[in-house]
């Protein structure tokens, strides 16, 4: 599941500090950041296969392991 997680692309948006940071890939999103304000994933195209279906059942348990890099 950590592979899938690293290659979700989408539209996210971290505060550090006093900035909002805008990234499009979570790979590029660091360890450790203050608050998670957007969490956009990008979702497959239909018509959705057994692999689309499984990787959607997954955007809750990958939002939970982005905020688990929240450190306030």
């Amino acid at each position: 599941m950590e592979a899938q997680f690293l290659s979700l692309e989408g539209d996210f948006v971290v505060r550090q500090g006093t900035e909002l940071i805008e990234y499009h890939k979570i790979s590029d999103i660091p360890d450790k950041f203050d608050h998670l304000i957007k969490f956009m994933p990008k979702y497959p195209d239909p018509p959705h296969d057994i692999n689309d279906h499984a990787l959607m059942e997954n955007m809750v348990n990958f939002l939970t392991m982005l905020q688990a890099r929240e450190q306030k």
